[in-house]
């Protein structure tokens, strides 16, 4: 099982890191804006990010395919051919960070990274085994990786609702309902075009879990 991490997915995971303690620990205290760092503001988002991404990683071998995690790019801003950016725009960088400063903290967006997948294709012909499959990478591949990233974070919050611990609890929510957003090449995208009866049913359950997070946390 390849579980392995590219020299360039390490760099982006480390930025997406310091954007999640950046943009989680700015807030308002006294008419004044400040940035609150702690024990806690380093551990979660390492557990978050990272159990998200090797979730992902495992469902990606039982898809046949190998994934690597890059920021978030934006690059299309147009139905025509001519609408593109000559260079994909790290929309997974500055977004964030501008809406944190913006609003001082009050919404907190936790929209870093996205994934790129590569077909193994040999390893894919090799567990036909008889029976009809399909060779190249297809939606099913892509949002069945994304889900298992999703269902993670449930997990990750289940275990703080379980044990009492807020932060815990809360973001791993927040930020899979962040990524949930059918937009561009993000988790929520893959899902949302493959099968969207799935994606509207992650939603609720993302939902049920925020409320249970407000209530007993």
């Amino acid at each position: 099982m390849d579980l392995s991490f590219t020299r360039k997915e390490i760099v982006w995971i480390i930025i997406a890191l310091l954007l999640f303690a950046f943009i989680t620990g700015i807030s308002i205290k006294n008419d004044k804006l400040i940035i609150d760092y702690n024990l806690n503001s380093i551990i979660i988002p390492v557990l978050i990010i990272f159990v998200s991404i090797i979730a992902k990683k495992i469902a990606a071998n039982f898809s046949n395919i190998k994934i690597e995690h890059e920021v978030w790019k934006f690059q299309r801003w147009g139905w025509y051919k001519r609408s593109y950016f000559k260079k994909p725009f790290p929309i997974g960088i500055v977004l964030p960070f501008f809406i944190a400063v913006f609003s001082l903290g009050i919404i907190k967006p936790l929209t870093f990274l996205q994934f790129n997948a590569e077909n193994l294709r040999e390893k894919r012909i090799l567990r036909q085994r008889g029976r009809i499959r399909k060779t190249e990478i297809n939606e099913y591949d892509l949002s069945f990786t994304s889900s298992v990233g999703f269902y993670s974070l449930i997990l990750l919050s289940t275990i703080g609702i379980i044990f009492k611990y807020p932060e815990l609890a809360k973001y791993p929510i927040y930020y899979g309902m962040w990524n949930m957003v059918p937009f561009g090449n993000l988790d929520g995208s893959k899902i949302f075009f493959w099968n969207a009866f799935h994606w509207i049913f992650l939603v609720i359950l993302y939902i049920l879990f925020l409320i249970g997070v407000i209530l007993f946390i």
